[in-house]
């Protein structure tokens, strides 16, 4: 009886251990998995204990994470390739066109009848807009092969916007449209210069296309309660600036869809390249910043947030 006794204590002593050892395990794996997700050399899982269920689970993660890795490294092979055809094409158009616009401006000069002046008209306007879709592709590809961080410093962000916006006044006036600031106020946030002013001329230009009546351009300062805090600390700020224009009602801009690659509205395909706002997404996230959109039946919010100086 005693060494029955003996016998079932000895076991529960053994499926205790085991017990703990199989919880130690398992918050190890969790440990690695958490440490995983930020890690630069993501090392598989390893275990300590050889149990035959945890040693094929493991097995079966670090099978997925191989596999992920491997698609990744396509990804990013095929992204880089994607990025060089660009580079490449805005290089090989940029000789010819430049040429082309050489001899229509030696053809200008001479002496043609009226008709030939409106074909000429024609084929100025046409190489222009070549010309401008051939630049936006160079940048794009320029700001995607950059990988040097942008020195973020702070800035007055109200002025180098309001600087932008007075820049774009005789073209707003060209088009018949008007352009205001919603309320003067300074915000002062994290940027580059260079790069909020490119952010901004793509989104007033975004604005020459598609709006249909007056552009209003607000700056304030917001909380940003996105990111969870440890105990104690305050929110951080930081600054939102909004573009907002009307559009057509019956306009099929999607907000959800404005920021990738080569997205127009289809009807819009002769205008624009569908990279402009791509290239603010890209910008705004080199400098810590993100992106929104949103539209309200007829009216159209882009913008961004910057950090603030806290």
């Amino acid at each position: 009886m005693k060494l029955a006794v003996l016998v079932i204590s000895v076991l529960w002593i053994v499926l205790i251990i085991y017990f703990v050892g199989l919880k130690l395990q398992l918050r190890s794996l969790r440990r690695q998995l958490e440490y995983r997700v930020n890690a630069p050399i993501k090392k598989p899982l390893s275990l300590e204990i050889q149990d035959n269920d945890l040693m094929a689970m493991t097995a079966a993660f670090n099978q997925i994470f191989r596999q992920d890795e491997e698609f990744r490294q396509i990804q990013n092979r095929n992204e880089n390739e994607y990025k060089e055809l660009i580079t490449n094409i805005s290089h090989d158009l940029r000789t010819p066109l430049t040429v082309l616009k050489g001899y229509l401006q030696l053809l200008e000069r001479c002496e043609i009848d009226d008709t030939g002046k409106e074909y000429l008209s024609v084929c100025f306007r046409h190489t222009d807009e070549l010309e401008q879709r051939i630049r936006q592709f160079f940048e794009y590809s320029y700001w995607t092969n950059q990988e040097q961080e942008p020195q973020l410093k702070l800035c007055n962000i109200t002025n180098l916007i309001v600087d932008t916006m007075t820049d774009f006044i005789p073209m707003f006036e060209e088009k018949g449209l008007t352009m205001r600031l919603a309320q003067d106020t300074v915000c002062k946030g994290l940027a580059e210069e260079e790069l909020l002013g490119r952010v901004m001329q793509n989104l007033l230009k975004n604005c020459l296309q598609y709006s249909v009546g007056e552009v209003v351009v607000s700056i304030t300062q917001d909380t940003d309660t996105s990111a969870p805090l440890p105990y104690g600390h305050a929110p951080k700020s930081r600054i939102r600036v909004c573009v907002q224009n009307p559009i057509a009602r019956d306009s099929g801009l999607d907000p959800d869809r404005i920021f990738q690659r080569f997205y127009v509205e289809r009807k819009e395909r002769n205008h624009s390249t569908g990279l402009g706002l791509s290239i603010v997404k890209l910008l705004v996230e080199k400098m810590q910043g993100e992106v929104f959109a949103i539209r309200d039946e007829n009216l159209l919010r882009i913008g961004f947030y910057l950090r603030g100086t806290l």
